[in-house]
């Protein structure tokens, strides 16, 4: 939302961090004003930093991020620095995974990658994914070929006996219990809401569960999505929601926190994007002015960010890319004020005549007038729109159901 909205404050906060690195001798992981507090587990400062470079807010800074970002996606900090870094790194690159070691004491404040393996390694691997399309854009072709063969660890957690993502041991082995509603090595969520979790690479991910109708019945069960049909703020409130910090023990959405704030829009790549807006727009009923309106916990604006963005129709359904998922807006018309620096057109207006709970489903997209299939645009596309015009019905469409339609995958 800010490398929309705010563009030259969010290069800011980027160069900021890059000096971290070169001031203090690695990249953040949780950084919080002068401290490293380590908090959170992978590897959140490589989203970061790519997201701003394909956003085009490193100019004159790309060789100094990719420098610390090699550093920190290929080694772990020094014993002496206050940073953990991918503290699991070394047995990733030598394994393909993150090993779940339960009750692991930890070497520096914070938490620990080994207390959430398996995320870890989900984590770790979409970083990778992010720097290699990085590296690649930069001319590191060796280095680009080998963060995107990396990008497919996710793969060694698959249990085919499960058919879902579970930790493994020092040893190699599965470990936790088999039902992915109960699974451990997840930070703050279970299997299931980590499982799309693969957004470089959801085809591989959607046949390793067994095709489009397996996914597309996994998300649907997910989502409760023939009640949410039903009833869908009743569903948000009452099927999704079980507390705040209800992290565990679950096999539905967990709209009030980070880990699955994606997956509505995993519909976008499984042929069924109409279903994007249905999930997208009964999350949105959490949204309120009462003092419940708030759905979890904010953490420094990202459920706000994901309220704003989703309410408008578009929202970065790819970390570290350029890549913006689209959905039906709530508003029939929204006009955006966009930086002259980085945005020549100075505005966007995104309009939905007649959007409703009713009339809510996708039937044409038009850009700038012109008809678009596809369920996604680009940053670039962004750059040269002055409108972005959807019209809307009762009924789903075929609009954006093609497999050419669906998010790019990473080649």
């Amino acid at each position: 939302l800010l490398s929309l909205l705010a563009p030259r404050e969010a290069r800011d906060m980027a160069i900021s961090v890059i000096r971290i690195d070169e001031d203090g001798g690695w990249l953040p992981k949780w950084g919080y004003g002068t401290v490293e507090t380590n908090i959170m587990t992978g590897d959140p400062v490589t989203p970061f930093l790519t997201n701003a470079y394909q956003q085009g807010l490193l100019k004159g800074y790309e060789a100094r991020a990719y420098r610390a970002l090699k550093k920190n996606a290929d080694g772990v900090p020094p014993a002496a620095s206050p940073a953990v870094g991918r503290e699991a790194n070394r047995e990733y690159i030598a394994n393909g995974f993150a090993p779940y070691i339960k009750g692991r004491p930890h070497t520096k404040k914070g938490d620990s990658d080994y207390d959430q393996g398996a995320s870890t390694t989900l984590e770790y691997a979409l970083s990778d994914a992010m720097l290699g399309e990085m590296a690649r854009d930069l001319g590191h072709d060796a280095d680009a070929a080998r963060y995107i063969a990396r990008s497919r660890n996710y793969r060694t957690l698959y249990d085919g006996s499960t058919g879902f993502f579970r930790a493994r041991d020092a040893a190699g082995a599965f470990t936790g219990p088999a039902d992915p509603a109960k699974s451990e090595g997840f930070h703050e969520g279970t299997s299931w809401q980590y499982q799309w979790l693969v957004p470089q690479d959801l085809p591989g991910m959607v046949d390793l569960i067994g095709g489009k109708q397996a996914a597309n019945d996994r998300l649907d069960s997910f989502f409760a999505y023939d009640q949410l049909l039903k009833d869908p703020a009743k569903t948000a409130r009452e099927v999704w929601v079980d507390g705040p910090y209800a992290y565990y023990n679950a096999d539905k959405y967990n709209p009030q926190n980070e880990p699955d704030l994606i997956a509505p829009y995993t519909y976008l790549s499984t042929g069924q994007p109409w279903k994007t807006t249905d999930v997208v727009h009964a999350a949105l009923t959490l949204f309120t002015d009462a003092p419940t309106g708030m759905t979890g916990n904010d953490d420094l604006g990202t459920m706000s960010a994901w309220n704003v963005l989703s309410s408008i129709g578009i929202f970065p359904v790819q970390p570290g890319y350029d890549t913006w998922g689209l959905s039906t807006p709530v508003f029939e018309r929204v006009d955006l004020t966009l930086d002259r620096r980085y945005y020549p057109r100075g505005e966007l207006t995104v309009t939905a005549p007649g959007t409703s709970d009713g009339d809510r489903y996708i039937r044409s997209v038009h850009v700038d007038g012109s008809p678009y299939g596809r369920t996604y645009v680009t940053t670039e596309a962004l750059r040269g729109l002055r409108s972005l015009a959807f019209t809307v019905g009762s009924k789903p469409s075929d609009w954006g159901t093609s497999a050419e339609a669906a998010p790019p995958v990473l080649k």
